[in-house]
């Protein structure tokens, strides 16, 4: 029988599904199936157990929250149930594991992308059932800390919807495991909270980050008067913004602010700044600071990344998350970048066990066990797919572009039990970011578009691409001077 192009639909967010033809259904409808790619996309959050290296815990940017027990070799989704695929932090409570805390909303924004939240969730079980805790109007959650002795205590670190102004930012506080929530550090409507972190010998004195940001359709914009470095010494009742002391002065960006789990007396505070520097430290628990480095790779595209971790047992060794993996054994003086991940985002480091961390980035996430020498990679199915179309073939093809990968197509049904490639092809030209659309006269030509206003013609038979561009295409020049303007993701 011939299929129509109309059974066909799009999951964009997460996984890339089709229907099957309603004859070949039970009555009562269609049903979804997974036809590709294998490969995965940015991995958001991470969390284990101290001290237990087969219990992993990681949430994708649009692929909700995925378990591991046996050490990140096999994972399962955990959260697929829930409303929302946005996963921002999760934390899991050192005094019982089986306590398990997730932030939604992804907190590293880029262009216009929503990825939106609906607030905090909590399991008890390690996953096995959720429970919605409230505070859905925060958007996006960069942190969820809980007290390491007391489980009923809970921080969370809400950078807002960012879209406007708005009250649901901040920090807040429970007492009671979520029934009842506090905003206890409020800037202004314009700032949120993207850093968030805690004394762990003494969690009563906990440092925030604050981060006056805006993103719309035609930009995001970073900085301002709100941005700032806050401290509090009971728990988060009372707040003081540090002014001065060595900080640099406002207008600032985005901020992330750890303690040295080794020694409390040592914070680190790395902050987006115009000329101003990247990393301060201070040695007597933030009161007075020092600027420790300039390199601006720390803080490049920060609103993307800007998560920053300190070593269990080595107050100089540290970790910044950023378009490259940065590392410091000198407190900050001199990084050098190392060749882990990629487009980086989260870093969990096992309080217990300095060689056991993780990194999660654009295209999954790294594990070592080792301090680094060895990692095992792991994607999950949550590739990011921009666009999907199909051709007029029986059966017919799929058409696609993914986050951070190419264009491509495959078959709509599996050629190959043993080779998920079979029949695919990949990089006709365009990109990640555009359409890929088959000429509906012949699908041996594919049109596809990209950023900057490029447009590209595939013909099959030579595997060639080339560009068919309305006008001159460039990424650097003033609007006023293309002919042509487009956002991240041009129409075609």
């Amino acid at each position: 029988m011939k299929r129509s192009a109309s059974s066909v639909f799009a999951c964009i967010l997460g996984l890339l599904c089709i229907s099957l033809p309603a004859v070949a259904q039970p009555a009562g409808g269609m049903a979804f199936r997974f036809v590709g790619p294998s490969v995965g996309n940015r991995v958001s959050a991470f969390a284990g157990i101290p001290g237990e290296p087969s219990t992993y815990y990681a949430g994708a940017a649009s692929g909700g929250v995925w378990k591991s027990v046996d050490g990140g070799n096999h994972w399962f989704p955990i959260f697929d149930q829930e409303p929302v695929a946005a996963i921002g932090s999760i934390a899991v409570a050192r005094s019982n594991p089986n306590i398990v805390w997730v932030g939604t909303g992804n907190p590293y924004p880029i262009r216009g992308g929503p990825s939106g939240g609906d607030g905090v969730y909590k399991s008890m079980n390690g996953g096995k059932t959720w429970q919605h805790m409230g505070l859905p109007n925060t958007g996006r959650i960069a942190r969820v800390l809980i007290n390491p002795h007391n489980p009923q205590e809970v921080y969370v670190c809400a950078e807002g919807r960012i879209t406007g102004p708005q009250q649901s930012r901040g920090v807040f506080r429970t007492t009671n495991g979520g029934n009842t929530w506090k905003r206890v550090l409020f800037v202004n409507e314009n700032t949120g909270c993207s850093g968030l972190n805690f004394d762990p010998q003494n969690p009563r004195t906990i440092f925030a980050g604050m981060w006056q940001v805006a993103m719309h359709p035609w930009g995001l914009y970073s900085g301002g008067s709100g941005s700032g470095v806050y401290v509090s010494h009971d728990g988060g009742a009372t707040w003081r913004h540090i002014v001065g002391h060595g900080l640099p002065h406002s207008p600032l960006g985005k901020i992330d602010v750890v303690v040295a789990p080794s020694n409390p007396n040592r914070v680190y505070a790395l902050i987006e700044t115009h000329d101003q520097g990247s990393l301060w430290r201070s040695d007597n628990g933030g009161n007075d600071w020092q600027r420790v480095s300039w390199d601006r790779l720390l803080i490049e595209r920060t609103p993307y990344f800007g998560t920053m971790a300190v070593s269990p047992t080595n107050d100089d060794e540290i970790f910044v998350a950023c378009n490259s993996f940065m590392v410091s054994h000198d407190g900050g003086r001199l990084f050098k970048a190392a060749p882990w991940g990629g487009d980086n985002h989260d870093i969990w480091w096992d309080p217990k066990n300095p060689k056991r961390f993780a990194i999660t980035f654009d295209e999954g996430i790294d594990i070592t066990t080792t301090g680094g020498r060895g990692f095992h990679y792991v994607t999950l199915p949550v590739g990011q797919m921009y666009h999907v179309a199909v051709d007029n073939q029986v059966p017919y093809d799929v058409y696609t572009n993914m986050q951070d990968a190419t264009t491509m197509r495959f078959p709509s049904i599996r050629l190959s039990e043993t080779d998920p490639h079979a029949g695919s092809n990949y990089g006709m030209g365009g990109c990640e970011a555009g359409f890929v659309l088959p000429d509906p006269s012949d699908p041996n030509i594919v049109w596809a578009s990209c950023y900057g206003d490029e447009v590209t013609r595939w013909d099959a038979t030579t595997n060639t691409a080339r560009s068919v561009s309305p006008y001159l295409h460039t990424l650097d020049a003033a609007p006023d001077q293309v002919k042509y303007r487009c956002n991240w993701s041009p129409p075609l």
